[in-house]
């Protein structure tokens, strides 16, 4: 599967855009992707068009978990890991052989 780059199909950079600021013609749009298209675009599979995000959106004053708090968390499920394969060359979940993911 591969995954397309982010682009904006126009010039101004405002195509489909709610805010309707896009002034481009359809002749522009069609040049300006065809400048792209060519070398880049038609080597991928998935294309997904993307709506621009506000900014306030991106500023959001949600509070979200600090580090320390996700760290805790992983240096648990690493200990637990750790007890679990005690004695095995295995280190983590990751790494572990087909026996051990039956057991």
């Amino acid at each position: 599967m591969k995954f397309s780059v982010p682009t904006n199909p126009c010039p101004c950079g405002y195509f489909n855009d709610p805010s309707g600021k896009c002034t481009c013609t359809p002749q522009k749009i069609h040049n300006y992707l065809n400048k792209i298209s060519g070398p880049l675009l038609d080597r991928f599979d998935i294309h997904i068009e993307v709506s621009a995000v506000k900014f306030d959106e991106l500023r959001d004053k949600e509070q979200t978990e600090p580090s320390a708090e996700i760290k805790k968390r992983v240096d648990k499920a690493r200990k637990i890991q750790s007890e679990r394969y005690k004695g095995t060359s295995t280190s983590c979940n990751a790494n572990i052989n087909a026996e051990q993911f039956e057991k």
